[in-house]
């Protein structure tokens, strides 16, 4: 531990008595012009690569499970009557289906 110096406490003491009047002096550093023009320029919005995936995921759910009931309904229904079950596989299938590609690992940005 070093020793308190009284002299050097009492020279900063009246240093900072003696500025006390002027205004603080700013020792930041200022954004150049070409920074400052860089800056208030507009960004438009990035995602990230994870949510790009996530959101293709999606539309091929949605997208297959659109295919699935329109066929069911088209080609099933006229013939044999609506049936839950159907509905069911067809969601089933789909969700089968996007996780299988995510094994295929075809989601890449």
């Amino acid at each position: 531990m070093e020793p308190i110096n009284v002299h050097s406490m009492l020279d900063a003491a009246a240093s900072a008595a003696a500025t006390a009047g002027q205004p603080p002096v700013e020792r930041r550093r200022r954004l150049s012009p070409a920074a400052l023009a860089l800056t208030s320029q507009k960004v438009h919005p990035a995602y990230s690569p994870i949510v790009i995936a996530g959101a293709a995921r999606l539309i091929d759910f949605f997208v297959l499970n659109l295919i699935g009931v329109a066929l069911y309904f088209g080609y099933v229904v006229p013939q044999s009557g609506f049936h839950w079950e159907y509905i069911a596989a067809i969601v089933a299938m789909t969700a089968a289906a996007v996780i299988c590609f995510q094994a295929a690992d075809i989601y890449q940005v």
